[in-house]
């Protein structure tokens, strides 16, 4: 309660007890001293009564103001606390599968065939031209950047191509337009029944080709090794064969003159007679002879 007020409130008392007061003097006659007396007292009474009034008053006022203020402080941080916003939902996205479609390998007369769950959504549909098919879209999309991989893999490879395809295309990409982001799941890679019994055919014929020349390197090296080194004359035949029958001496003179025959063949020479071959067989046992000798 303000100053003027409290002032205000003792005036009201003042002059209501003055006229209590000169009523009561006029239904009581009395001294005029005695009655100011009682009128000074009784307004002196009135004012002390009147701001004591006041005084209470204002001191309930103040408790209840302050009481409002402690309620104020307990009730404030959790109204001040920041309300949680939730992040925007991301948008959903639409699954479209696709089946068995040809894609180009490395080989032109082998196609791969692909099969997979395209999954798409709109880039910014508030701002995007909207697209009349946007499936078709993201399909288009998914099956451009497959091609772009499997024309450089080998047919017999799908399986192996299969697993690239999936690590590739699981990544969300949004295509040139921008109209749709695009990604695939469940990627599969296949060849047709025909193909793969002919792939399986191929590799086949592969390795036994493969194994074909290599017993055929081998034999050529084996002729030439024969017709250059061992059969090259009478005499490197028989040092071969020594050299592989080293404790067989005897039976060695006696393949001379098959080993002769031999060397003459190989050479596309005139295969000696038996009297010819008797005499050179004759000739090469007196050379082991004279050696003999000589050794001891």
């Amino acid at each position: 309660m303000g100053h003027s007020n409290k002032t205000r409130l003792a005036l009201l008392a003042a002059v209501l007890t003055t006229i209590v007061v000169l009523a009561l003097s006029l239904l009581l006659p009395g001294p005029i001293g005695l009655w100011a007396a009682i009128l000074i007292g009784a307004n002196g009474i009135a004012v002390l009564v009147a701001r004591h009034i006041v005084h209470r008053r204002e001191q309930a006022e103040l408790r209840k103001a302050m009481e409002e203020q402690r309620t104020a402080k307990t009730v404030e941080p959790v109204a001040e606390q920041p309300i949680a916003t939730s992040e925007p939902e991301q948008p959903t996205h639409v699954q479209y599968p696709v089946s068995a479609v040809p894609l180009p390998s490395s080989e032109v007369d082998y196609r791969f065939l692909f099969s997979a769950t395209v999954c798409w959504r709109q880039t910014s549909p508030k701002t995007a031209v909207p697209h009349a098919s946007p499936g078709d879209l993201a399909v288009h999309w998914i099956l451009t950047r497959a091609r772009e991989l499997t024309v450089l893999e080998k047919p017999e490879d799908y399986r192996v191509v299969q697993h690239r395809l999936a690590v590739a295309l699981g990544t969300a990409l949004a295509e040139p337009y921008g109209h749709v982001v695009a990604w695939a799941v469940d990627v599969s890679l296949a060849m047709s029944d025909e193909d793969a019994k002919r792939l399986d055919r191929l590799a086949e014929m592969r390795k036994h080709e493969r194994m074909w020349e290599q017993e055929r390197r081998i034999e050529i090296a084996m002729r030439r090794y024969l017709s250059e080194d061992v059969f090259k004359d009478t005499g490197s035949a028989v040092v071969w064969w020594v050299s592989r029958h080293t404790d067989q001496i005897e039976e060695s003179v006696q393949m001379i003159g098959h080993l002769a025959q031999l060397t003459a063949a190989a050479n596309s020479k005139e295969i000696p007679g038996p009297d010819l071959l008797r005499a050179i067989q004759a000739s090469e046992n007196g050379r082991h002879i004279n050696g003999s000798a000589q050794d001891l």
